[in-house]
């Protein structure tokens, strides 16, 4: 009966102005406004409506869930943003908050933290790093060369968003882009990629693939060089 219903769906908030604030600003989501309330519009066509509600009572559950590749680097980020992480009792979180199962049986690594209206979201770990250390991973790295275009960034951006999509962990560098993730999903943002930058003119894709995945450190030390050339060329 509903199979091909566009489902999506929807929570309250006290004050549409915050919302509006932490999800586009501190989360970093599209945002939209109409008739006075909220649409987050979610990797993967996904959509949540947010109505004002002057009675508001948070759920006492999570509402919303983020699937991340690499959940101690988007904790970090989203503590530098302002976020605090739940701590609830007799739960045992890390340092930064994250729960780590004994097991994978047990469910992916998880850390909740809530919006200022106090509905409670998540961010779990799945995809490359959520498997056994190096399996099936695969290293990306990725320049994109728009030709003939007014301006370099508009398809650069729209490159990196659509790589982004694809559940990968993504690295922006100065001259290139690093992408790690398992096969299927690293070959997918490859192909979002040249796709989404093409659709603003000619692009030009330069991707080198690998299943050596280097560590954060190398790719640090990476562009660590890249900006000593250029500063050493100025």
């Amino acid at each position: 009966m509903l199979t091909e219903s566009h489902a999506f769906s929807g929570f309250s908030a006290d004050d549409i102005a915050k919302a509006r604030e932490f999800y586009r600003g501190t989360l970093g989501l599209e945002v939209t406004e109409a008739n006075g309330m909220l649409t987050l519009h979610l990797a993967g066509g996904g959509t949540v409506l947010i109505y004002p509600k002057d009675d508001h009572e948070p759920a006492s559950f999570t509402v919303l869930n983020f699937p991340v590749a690499d959940i101690d680097r988007v904790a970090d980020e989203l503590a530098t943003a302002g976020v605090v992480f739940e701590r609830y009792e007799g739960t045992p979180h890390d340092e930064r908050g994250v729960v780590r199962p004994p097991s994978p049986e047990y469910g992916p690594p998880i850390a909740w933290f809530k919006d200022p209206a106090g509905n409670i979201l998540s961010i779990l770990q799945t995809g490359a790093h959520g498997a056994a250390e190096g399996e099936d991973e695969v290293n990306l790295q990725l320049s994109i060369y728009p030709l003939r275009q007014p301006h370099l960034r508009p398809a650069i951006e729209a490159a990196l968003r659509a790589a982004g999509d694809e559940g990968v962990e993504v690295t922006v560098g100065r001259l290139s882009t690093f992408v790690r993730g398992e096969e299927p999903a690293v070959f997918a943002a490859l192909r979002a990629a040249f796709t989404a930058a093409g659709s603003s003119g000619p692009t030009v894709a330069v991707a080198t693939l690998s299943t050596g995945v280097p560590s954060d450190e190398t790719v640090a030390g990476i562009q660590e060089a890249v900006s000593s050339e250029e500063a050493g060329g100025a």
